[in-house]
């Protein structure tokens, strides 16, 4: 029944029957708490459709957050990885770098132990060679110049031999 028709009802009247005020001011009163019950009923309606909006954008506000959390912990893990990455190559990089450098001291210090010891060799021809250029000298001083000459071109062979 609709409150059109509950404002609408009118009873027959008896000789014995209701007091027709007391049941007007019924209708009146159930008509108005029809009316209230409609509107709060329109109220509550709307509040569920607005508590429905809201839940949906809720629903979608944490779908989105969800995505990008997912999509953010994505991301991070690749920087980390490729972090990693970039980190292992920096080191292999630097230890064939390395690698490298040890490998051209060691060759350079094999040359200097090689000059050293060619040095050595030759100061101690040096050494062979002015002793005897000495001694040769010497011997011409003694001899006055006797066989000087001669002597002197023997050792300077001899001493070219070594």
């Amino acid at each position: 029944m609709e409150l059109g028709e509950l404002e609408e009802r009118r009873f027959r009247k008896r000789l014995m029957g209701l007091d027709p005020n007391e049941v007007e001011s019924f209708l009146r009163d159930l008509s108005d708490e029809l009316q209230r019950l409609q509107r709060e009923n329109e109220n509550l309606k709307e509040d569920v459709k607005n508590l429905d909006l809201a839940l949906k954008e809720h629903r979608d506000r944490e779908k989105t957050i969800r995505a990008v959390l997912v999509s953010a912990q994505k991301n991070a893990e690749q920087i980390r990885a490729n972090a990693e990455r970039e980190a292992r190559l920096v080191v292999s990089e630097a230890e064939v770098k390395a690698e490298g450098i040890l490998k051209e001291a060691s060759n350079r210090l094999i040359r200097m132990e090689q000059e050293v010891s060619e040095m050595r060799r030759n100061r101690i021809q040096f050494g062979a060679r002015m002793r005897s250029l000495l001694d040769s000298f010497r011997q011409i001083l003694d001899d006055d110049g006797r066989e000087a000459p001669l002597k002197f071109e023997t050792k300077q062979e001899n001493s070219e031999q070594l």
